[in-house]
């Protein structure tokens, strides 16, 4: 064999499927161009040309595109089971049926559609689950890609949110100039986002020693502090360890004299900054008398209120199985008023309202079968990562219905179910 055959052969082995243009495609549109269309939504919401929760948004054409691309190429592979596809069918149809009781009482279109629309998010999570599976599972070279394109991604969200910041025009957190989502909706879906890719940029650096990973942590990590909500701040911190350990291994002494400088010049600037995100936090912590809300953001008391209204009489008994559907929820089923509900901040409870018991405890279950396993399978690191985005997830949402950020939990779940551990790819040349 040739030379030019042999770099041949090794480029079709760092690339998998490089010829198979459906993998492909789906990749590069779930990583590069899903995070784009947010931006395109978040800057028609800054525009008031959109407002929050409409329809026909670049978000939702976006993966509407893919869904449809990814429900047909499922559905034609031999390499998928017929039991997974039946699966995949009878949930959707269980979703439907829910939204379309629910529409015999409200009689209302665009209810109907916002409903569609609310629960193709989670089959959309569960068709790239089932659609990349296979891929990442098949040999340690296509993990090894696999992590490094998760990383691509928070990547290019982190881009997009920087520059949007640097250039002015983005939306800002508490009414703040040091605090944005860039062009995003939800500062906390993007923030769980940037903070889960800057730790696994970093574990990637630790493992491969890989510098340029490293450096993509810290601009991850100025991407996160930049956000300013609480959980952004939370998996800043966490990079910010990481990112020190990782320092001193690669340049101990520059470590040294940059802490020093950093001590003396940097961090004054740094705390005053913060100063100004935190000064909204601490207005309301001295105002409230339970200082538990403030840690919840009124989660619970959105929750309560949403049991307090919930008709569960007669034959909405059935709301406890199917739910009230992604538009009304808990409101009153009886009203005909195009109501606009509190979304509750909660993916657990936005799922029992919405579709019942089942479905908030299959969620639930898959929440603690993925930790189980991962710890079952000595994958500490990605397990606490995984941890951290399902209890984000249940405690205060912004993960199963945030687009930008429920491709994270797939993501995150594919990397720790599969069948390689990380540390595996330092072996590869």
């Amino acid at each position: 064999m040739s030379f030019d055959q042999e770099e041949r052969l090794k480029l079709k082995q760092l690339i998998p499927h490089v010829f198979t243009s459906k993998l492909v495609f789906v990749t590069l549109f779930c990583v590069l161009a899903l995070p784009i269309f947010d931006s395109m939504t978040g800057a028609l919401f800054k525009l008031k040309i959109m407002g929050e929760g409409g329809l026909a948004t670049p978000s939702q054409l976006g993966r509407l595109f893919i869904l449809g691309l990814l429900f047909f190429f499922v559905f034609s592979s031999e390499k998928i089971t017929k039991t997974i596809k039946k699966r995949i069918l009878y949930l959707t149809i269980f979703f439907l049926l829910s939204e379309s009781l629910v529409a015999i009482l409200h009689l209302g279109l665009v209810p109907y559609i916002s409903g569609i629309v609310f629960f193709s998010k989670v089959v959309f999570c569960i068709l790239v689950y089932v659609y990349f599976k296979c891929w990442v599972h098949e040999s340690l070279s296509y993990y090894d890609l696999f992590f490094r394109l998760v990383i691509a991604y928070g990547l290019v969200v982190a881009v997009l949110l920087s520059s949007a910041f640097i250039s002015g025009f983005h939306i800002s957190n508490y009414g703040s100039k040091f605090a944005t989502r860039g062009l995003f909706v939800s500062g906390n879906g993007v923030g769980v986002t940037i903070g889960t890719c800057s730790l696994l940029a970093l574990y990637y650096a630790l493992k491969t020693r890989r510098k340029v990973f490293y450096f993509m942590g810290a601009f991850m990590i100025f991407s996160t502090v930049i956000i300013g909500t609480k959980t952004a701040l939370l998996f800043a911190l966490l990079s910010c360890i990481l990112f020190f350990i990782l320092s001193f291994r690669f340049f101990p002494w520059l470590t040294v004299i940059f802490s020093i400088l950093i001590g003396l010049y940097i961090v004054p600037v740094v705390v005053d900054a913060l100063s100004l995100v935190f000064e909204n936090i601490i207005n309301k912590f001295n105002k409230i008398e339970d200082k538990a809300v403030l840690l919840s953001s009124s989660r619970d008391v959105f929750i309560y209120n949403a049991f307090a209204k919930i008709n569960w009489d007669d034959i909405f008994s059935l709301r406890l199985l199917i739910g009230g559907g992604g538009y009304f929820a808990y409101e009153n089923l009886e009203l005909l008023s195009d109501i606009r509900r509190k979304t509750l901040e909660n993916d657990l409870f936005e799922l029992f309202f919405c579709y019942g018991i089942l479905a908030a405890s299959a969620y639930f279950l898959f929440g603690l079968m993925a930790i189980f396993k991962g710890l079952l399978k000595g994958r500490y690191f990605l397990t606490a990562c995984f941890s951290l985005v399902f209890l984000h997830s249940i405690l205060a949402g912004h993960v199963l219905f945030n687009g930008t950020s429920s491709i994270m939990l797939v993501f995150m779940f594919l990397l720790l179910s599969a069948r390689y551990h990380p540390s595996k790819i330092r072996e590869l040349k």
